[in-house]
């Protein structure tokens, strides 16, 4: 990680990512293929985003960014150019990362059978995973962007930008560890 201005950065590293125009006008999202944060959420301001990033927040339609393991969502101003928006947003990661990615969109959830009686748990994050060893597990692989554990079955969720093909053997052994 490097620094500029002070500010930590992840500028000039090979990242893929992609833009994401979801159905809510107000909204931008990010998706990444390398960890954005072990937590659950974290929103800035109040909390200091790695550039590049951070500097989405120096766009003049950006509220706020929630920052999650795989995906950042950029908050717009109300009334906003979410198109106008978007550009400004594809110019400062593609500065800093390279030209976007295609979404490979793999992102279903696959089910796979695991000897748990339970209650059912769900995580986000390594942080919602704590004390949960065989969530803990899951969210060592990497790619993995939500758990859900019930009665003899867990629910995984991977990043757009992630393939089962890739993910799935780490995903197996995970669970199968003891």
């Amino acid at each position: 990680m490097t620094r500029r201005h002070g500010r930590p950065s992840l500028a000039g590293m090979d990242r893929r990512w992609t833009l994401e125009q979801p159905a809510n006008p107000s909204v931008l999202r990010v998706h990444v293929d390398h960890q954005l944060t072990d937590r659950t959420i974290v929103t800035g301001p109040p909390a200091e985003i790695v550039h590049p990033l951070g500097g989405l927040l120096e766009l003049d339609a950006v509220r706020t960014l929630d920052v999650h393991r795989y995906h950042a969502r950029v908050n717009l101003h109300h009334g906003a150019d979410r198109d106008g928006a978007a550009g400004h947003v594809r110019d400062i990661l593609r500065a800093a990362w390279g030209s976007e990615a295609e979404n490979e969109a793999e992102s279903d959830p696959r089910a796979f059978e695991i000897d748990y009686a339970g209650p059912r748990v769900v995580a986000e994050s390594a942080e919602m995973a704590a004390g949960r060893d065989l969530l803990v597990r899951l969210f060592t692989v990497a790619g993995v962007r939500e758990a859900i554990l019930g009665d003899g079955l867990a629910l995984v969720r991977i990043g757009p930008l992630f393939t089962w093909a890739a993910v799935e053997p780490a995903v197996t052994a995970a669970l199968r560890a003891t």
